[in-house]
């Protein structure tokens, strides 16, 4: 075949024989007519980019066993897709809202038992900022403290709630992941 247009009618020749053919086969393991159709075409471009770097004794049985090799392929990483889609399925039915609910529990009591363990005088002062939504001033009046003792009272707690809440921060990501995903 050294000639470009009989080597074209010969490929013509060849497809219009055996596509039909090698579909068959390929629908057989696959059952889906466009992966079929999209496969057999694959096989029949690369069987033509190849016929000029190398000389093929039997173009029939090499296009059936490229065929049947591409189809084992594409089934094979079919199979592979469908696990990981059922595996990831599986991780997502695992992570409950309630199962959310309870770990976001978790964290608020890990958060109210920090609080609960601040000294005395530094929580009343949290929790009137906080909770209460006083400013510094009104804490300080409230209490007959110095705007200053209220300021370090709030800085020391921040401080111990931090520590905390580091801590707890894998925790809470985990939560924000698996909300949003």
């Amino acid at each position: 075949m050294s000639n470009p247009s009989q080597n074209l009618q010969e490929y013509e020749t060849l497809f219009r024989r055996n596509y039909k053919r090698l579909c068959q086969r390929v629908h057989r393991m696959l059952g889906d007519m466009d992966a079929t159709e999209d496969l057999v075409q694959e096989v029949f471009v690369q069987f033509w980019n190849k016929k000029d770097g190398q000389a093929i004794d039997n173009p029939e049985a090499y296009l059936h066993r490229a065929a049947i090799n591409k189809a084992l392929n594409y089934a094979g990483s079919q199979k592979r897709r469908w696990e990981i889609a059922k595996q990831y399925q599986q991780e997502q039915d695992q992570t409950t809202p309630a199962g959310q609910e309870l770990e976001l529990q978790e964290l608020q009591k890990k958060v109210q038992q920090s609080i609960d363990a601040l000294p005395p005088m530094c929580r009343k002062v949290f929790l009137l900022s906080r909770y209460e939504e006083m400013s510094h001033k009104e804490i300080a009046a409230f209490l007959n403290i110095s705007p200053n003792t209220v300021d370090n009272h709030i800085k020391k707690a921040l401080a111990i709630l931090r520590k905390v809440l580091l801590s707890l921060l894998l925790v809470v990501c985990q939560i924000i992941f698996r909300f949003f995903s």
